[in-house]
C-alpha cells in the first residue's frame, strides 16, 4: 500500500491539470482574426444628377439694312459723257434725270437698303449706292453705259422740271444745277428740241415768248 501512494498522487495531479486546462479553454474568449479592410465601410454609389449642357445654337446672322435717307438730292457729272445726272429721293420713291444738252432721259424707281434703282424710256437705267453723302453708280442709255459720282446738293442746286401747253404745243423741259454753277437742260416742244436758254435758279424759262415755271422735285415727284 505504501508503494502505490505516489502513483495515486501523480494520477490525481494529472486529472486536476486536465480539469484546469478544460476550464481555462472554456472561460477564455475566442480569438478572431479580422482583416483591416473589413472595418472600412464600402463606398456608397451616389446618383449623378448633373448632365452635360448642350451647346447653345449659333445665333443667326441678322441682315442689317443699310441706311436710306427719306429725303435727299444728288447731282454730279457722268464720266466719259460730259453730261450731268441728278437723283432725288422722297420717302422711298426716287426720280432721276440725265442730260448732256442734246439727249435726255427721265427715270423713276425706288430707293431702299442704301441703293437706288431707276428705269426709263429708250432702255434708260440707273443703279447707285448711297454712302458717304453721295450716289455712286452706273447709267445706261440707248445701249451705252457710263459711271457717275453725284454728291448731295442743296437748293437752288439740283433737279427741276417743267410741263406746259404753249400755243397749242406740249412743252417739257428739264434742268440740272450743280453747286459750282455748272448747269445743263433740254426743252422739247412737241417732240423737237427747242432752243430755250437755261433760266437762272429761281427764274422762269421763256418758251416761244411764254414764261414756263420750273418745278422742284417736291412739286412734281408725286405725279411723275
Amino acid at each position: 500500500m505504501t508503494r502505490l501512494g505516489p502513483v495515486y498522487t501523480l494520477a490525481a495531479g494529472a486529472v486536476m491539470a486536465v480539469a484546469l486546462g478544460v476550464a481555462s479553454a472554456t472561460t477564455s474568449p475566442a480569438t478572431q482574426t479580422v482583416n483591416a479592410q473589413d472595418d472600412v465601410p464600402a463606398p456608397v454609389a451616389r446618383a449623378t444628377t448633373e448632365t452635360t449642357p448642350e451647346p447653345e445654337p449659333e445665333p443667326e446672322a441678322v441682315k442689317t439694312a443699310r441706311p436710306t435717307p427719306a429725303k435727299a438730292d444728288y447731282a454730279g457729272r457722268v464720266t466719259g459723257n460730259g453730261g450731268l445726272i441728278a437723283i432725288s429721293i422722297r420717302n422711298g420713291k426716287a426720280v432721276g434725270y440725265f442730260c448732256d444738252g442734246k439727249i435726255e432721259a427721265w427715270m423713276k424707281g425706288k430707293a431702299a437698303d442704301g441703293k437706288v434703282t431707276l428705269s426709263g424710256r429708250h432702255g434708260a437705267s440707273l443703279t447707285a449706292r448711297l454712302a458717304g453723302g453721295r450716289a455712286t453708280g452706273d447709267l445706261g442709255f440707248d445701249g451705252k453705259k457710263w459711271t457717275f459720282k453725284a454728291p448731295t446738293v442743296k437748293k437752288p442746286s439740283g433737279l427741276y422740271r417743267a410741263t406746259a401747253l404753249v400755243r397749242g404745243a406740249n412743252v417739257r423741259a428739264g434742268w440740272i444745277y450743280l453747286d459750282d454753277g455748272t448747269r445743263v437742260g433740254l426743252t422739247l416742244v412737241g417732240d423737237k428740241v427747242a432752243e430755250v436758254p437755261i433760266p437762272e435758279p429761281g427764274e422762269n424759262a421763256v418758251v416761244d415768248g411764254v414764261e414756263v415755271d420750273p418745278q422742284d422735285v417736291d412739286e412734281f415727284i408725286e405725279g411723275f
